[in-house]
């Protein structure tokens, strides 16, 4: 199984997300974007995983999110990846009060590590990634996409598995680990 944790997010954030999109795919004619449906936050992306080791995985999800508290969240801010003459990836971004985000993220990383998942070498960046493009593009003409700042709640992180396919992937949820006790 090849699988990912992440924090799904509601269809009000995705709404505005494919708004987003909609208003930006003229002007990008050559990008790969991504299905509302499947935009979430990832945390960790373990890969492919043997399916009996589900249930161990669930038990270090729940250790390590369950002394964290719920929190807010809001889409914020926009960019690219490397950069926004160079994008090979856009994006837009997510903001907590007293960086919630990067912690949860920090812990469910720190939660799988014992299992054989290596912490991911680059920096972590609270990101949404809405489009792909083939050949690294100048975008910053696009840049700050226009968003409203839809506000949610952040109460669980999803183990989701991701199935190959055309035109995008399919993503299900496995399971979903509530934060807090």
């Amino acid at each position: 199984m090849r699988l990912f944790v992440a924090v799904d997010l509601p269809a009000t954030a995705k709404d505005e997300l494919g708004g987003a999109i909609e208003r930006l795919r003229p002007s990008m004619p050559d990008a790969k974007w991504v299905p509302c449906d499947n935009i979430h936050l990832t945390l960790s992306f373990l890969g492919e995983v043997a399916e009996g080791r589900v249930e161990e995985i669930l038990d270090a999800l729940t250790r390590a999110v369950s002394p964290l508290r719920r929190f807010e969240a809001a889409l914020a801010g926009s960019g690219a990846f490397p950069t926004r003459r160079r994008a090979r990836v856009v994006w837009v971004g997510l903001e907590s009060d007293q960086d919630q985000l990067p912690a949860l993220a920090s812990v469910v990383a720190e939660g799988l590590e014992p299992l054989g998942f290596p912490r991911e070498a680059r920096a972590w960046t609270a990101h949404l990634t809405l489009a792909r493009l083939r050949t690294p593009a100048d975008v910053s003409g696009l840049l700050p996409i226009p968003i409203e700042a839809v506000r949610f709640d952040v109460a669980e992180v999803t183990l989701f598995r991701s199935r190959l396919a055309r035109p995008a992937p399919r993503y299900e949820a496995v399971a979903r680990v509530p934060i807090g006790s």
